[in-house]
């Protein structure tokens, strides 16, 4: 073979042999340990949104954190050592905009894991958050308190059938089905009445439980109505408290 065609031959097979290589090599995944994380306002300050890794650089010194995780919006989500096989497994805090009402019930955000010993070793998952609890919209009628308004819950074990139960002076006087919790954040929501009983004045208690039996103790949710008498049109009122 002529010099020529012996030193392309060789620069070819250098090439495919750099291809393979690069092929073989393990990327850096992430991996969420819940599909839908739910916040209530005690987990504010704590790491609690399990996260693993795999494929960062191995055999790092365990006594210095090695990756950084950060959200899309720019905040900090964790930092953590890695095992001797690139490994890691860690909580992070969730995203500090979503401890805001204004950020909505569900909010999905992507989380980037750098590994500082590799530049431009990454991995992204997304992160989707759920504000556990329950509202009524609308959370205020006048006169007509059996009007059907959207009772919905939020962060619910999924596939739990939910109910309302109209609690008044310790006296549960109704109780309805708001359908079963769906998708990975648990939701259920239903149009029911906002008072489906004849109005007393005072503090309603409504309990939202994960079976139609009523036991105090287990309700996910309750939520206050408040029932008065309007001066204006001498006709009962409700609001949510």
């Amino acid at each position: 073979m002529r010099p020529v065609k012996r030193a392309l031959a060789a620069a070819i097979a250098g090439a495919a042999l750099a291809g393979v290589a690069a092929a073989a090599a393990p990327a850096a995944t992430i991996t969420v340990g819940t599909p839908c994380a739910r916040y209530v306002p005690g987990l504010a300050g704590e790491q609690w949104i399990p996260v693993t890794g795999s494929g960062f650089t191995p055999n790092t010194n365990p006594a210095f954190s090695s990756v950084d995780l950060n959200y899309d919006n720019g905040d900090l989500g964790a930092f953590t050592p890695l095992a001797v096989d690139g490994s890691f497994g860690t909580n992070v805090f969730m995203p500090s905009d979503f401890i805001s009402s204004s950020s909505g019930r569900t909010k999905t955000y992507t989380l980037i894991a750098t590994d500082r010993q590799t530049p431009g070793l990454t991995a992204t998952a997304p992160v989707t958050l759920v504000r556990a609890g329950a509202d009524v919209k609308p959370a205020r009628v006048r006169r007509n308190l059996r009007r059907k308004v959207r009772w919905s819950v939020y962060g619910a074990p999924t596939g739990a059938r939910i109910y309302a139960h109209w609690i008044f002076k310790g006296r549960r006087y109704a109780t309805r089905g708001l359908g079963s919790a769906k998708g990975a954040c648990g939701i259920a929501s239903k149009k029911q009445p906002f008072l489906p009983v004849a109005a007393r004045s005072g503090t309603w208690k409504v309990y939202l439980t994960p079976g139609k039996r009523f036991v105090r103790r287990q309700a996910l949710f309750r939520l206050d109505l408040s029932v008065f008498r309007s001066l204006s049109s001498r006709a009962s009122a409700a609001r949510l408290r």
